[in-house]
């Protein structure tokens, strides 16, 4: 007996996506050892990296204060700067509450090390009265080579927990993962590989966040201006501010669609 079958154009559509899945799986799986050789370095210049010795700050004073909350890996950690005040976290208050000219209180979960899937186990990420919820996650991911399905599953349950645990008009920033193939010297064909990882995780968190009420992606800054460069030397410092500017600006234009909503919303 001989059976004829036919695909629509849903059908098509189907079929293309499970291929491209199933490609970008078994790239991931090709790619995953080559990337241990990388996870080990960075581990080495994590070991050798400058960070803050001072201790943080989670205030800056002024009248009805914005309440942030920083989930990250090495970038909140503070990596390549010696002083709090150098951070991306307290330059992204400190931008956000001269443009709204009010307060700003925050709080962090950070370590350098740090994967979307232990974000996703914790069982209270202390969301409760926070006005906005910044997400820098995704550096160790790139180099554990996380699976496309594992991190939108994970960066989705950190979502809902968030939700769950917060207030009704709470927003969340999710920032792109930056770069990390231009932040030190190595063979282009490392560098591309890592780029493709970072392009990858990329695509998922601004499509999760595309379908996710009060959710905003915003994506890592063109970093190749300014004054980047003292003497040669590469400043993280100059680096740190212009992401912060990028993350302030997000961040404002986040709590400001929150006001917009409840002036909509006011039965007055």
């Amino acid at each position: 007996m001989q059976m004829d079958v036919t695909f629509g154009a849903g059908g098509r559509t189907t079929l293309r996506s499970a291929l491209r899945s199933a490609l970008t799986n078994f790239v991931v799986c090709c790619v995953r050892p080559l990337l241990r050789v990388q996870l080990a370095l960075y581990k080495h210049d994590v070991d050798s990296a400058p960070f803050p010795e001072d201790e943080p700050k989670f205030v800056i004073a002024g009248p009805d204060p914005d309440r942030l909350l920083f989930i990250g890996d090495v970038a909140v950690a503070g990596y390549g700067v010696l002083r709090q005040g150098m951070t991306v976290v307290f330059h992204t208050a400190l931008y956000l509450s001269r443009d709204r000219a009010r307060g700003c209180r925050w709080a962090t979960i950070a370590d350098t090390d740090l994967t979307v899937a232990q974000v996703a186990r914790m069982p209270d990420l202390g969301a409760a009265n926070v006005d906005v919820v910044i997400i820098m996650l995704g550096v160790p991911d790139v180099l554990t080579a996380t699976s496309s399905s594992a991190w939108a599953t994970n960066l989705g349950a950190i979502i809902d927990r968030i939700h769950d645990q917060s207030a009704a008009d709470c927003r969340i920033v999710l920032a792109g993962i930056p770069p990390m193939g231009d932040f030190r010297d190595m063979p282009p064909w490392v560098r591309k590989m890592l780029m493709r990882q970072v392009h990858r995780l990329n695509g998922i968190t601004l499509a999760t966040a595309t379908h996710r009420p009060n959710t905003s992606f915003v994506p890592f800054p063109d970093w190749r201006v300014g004054n980047m460069y003292v003497e040669d030397l590469f400043s993280w410092k100059a680096l740190h501010e212009m992401w912060a500017r990028v993350l302030a600006s997000a961040t404002m234009e986040a709590l400001d669609e929150t006001s917009t909503t409840e002036i909509t919303t006011d039965p007055d």
